[in-house]
């Protein structure tokens, strides 16, 4: 049954308020040279021609509040000493809130229509967020090069989704080239459009014996990756702000009835702790 919100959402969209605001958002974007604040007074870049930008713009980069919403709370549940984004896109959800003890903060993002925005919003925030370095590619399970799939809206670029524009891009396995000590705590994300399970064999160095949490989205996910996540990793799905612990059954099942019937509160990243 719609709720009173999703009603008035409805409402909202179907009035076509919504394409108003969003062109006064892209104007002042473009007025701004990209630079838009965030919640928490970080200042992030985007592109205006880009949808997806213009829309972190009016959602002042909060715009898949579910997983920005679980990452606030890992980081504090986790309190890490490294944090890795991969398919950081405008770095939304890398700096959507501060880090206590934070060494290092890793940001892999291979769309190069959005590299030159992420540049810009790192060298401003280098003085609150040291440390933070930018991979320009895709994170993989073996180093060469891939073409990404490219798209009007940055969100939906990707290695696997073929599209008649793309470019070719480095490709590197994390583990390759992020260096952890004994005492490290790692915390990571996942969201790289059907590419989840490439990237995860990929980082598997760094999750040997150590304190792991992360999100990893399972919008695109076949029963290959739901199988090797409930695997390696204690598993479980994010429902109405609410953690549900899943084995692979479960995971499989609920994967499978939302995408016949639509995700609702049901957040498309899962919550993953180590063993």
């Amino acid at each position: 049954m719609p709720t009173f919100r999703s009603t008035l959402r409805r409402a909202y969209h179907q009035s076509g308020a919504h394409h108003v605001r969003r062109a006064a958002h892209r104007i002042a974007l473009r007025t701004r040279a990209g630079a838009f604040r965030n919640e928490i007074g970080v200042v992030l870049h985007a592109d205006h021609t880009d949808i997806r930008g213009t829309e972190l713009a009016v959602y002042k980069g909060n715009l898949d509040r579910k997983a920005v919403a679980a990452w606030r709370r890992l980081v504090s549940e986790v309190r890490p000493t490294v944090a890795v984004d991969v398919g950081a896109n405008y770095g939304e959800v890398a700096f959507s809130t501060c880090y206590y003890g934070l060494r290092e903060l890793h940001l892999v993002e291979p769309n190069p229509a959005v590299l030159p925005w992420l540049r810009k919003t790192i060298a401003a925030a280098t003085g609150d967020y040291p440390g933070t370095v930018l991979h320009a590619g895709a994170a993989s399970d073996r180093p060469g090069t891939a073409r990404l799939n490219l798209h009007e809206h940055t969100g939906v670029a990707s290695l696997r989704v073929h599209n008649d524009r793309g470019v070719e891009v480095e490709c590197f396995r994390l583990d390759e080239r992020i260096h952890l000590g004994g005492d490290d705590s790692l915390l990571f994300k996942i969201d790289v459009e059907g590419h989840e399970q490439a990237a995860l064999e990929g980082m598997a160095g760094l999750f040997h014996r150590r304190r792991v949490a992360g999100i990893c989205e399972v919008l695109h996910a076949d029963d290959d990756l739901l199988k090797y996540l409930c695997a390696q990793f204690t598993v479980a799905l994010q429902q109405a702000g609410r953690e549900l612990p899943v084995n692979e059954a479960q995971l499989r099942d609920t994967v499978a009835r939302a995408r016949e019937d639509g995700w609702g509160d049901l957040s498309k990243d899962v919550v993953l702790r180590s063993h």
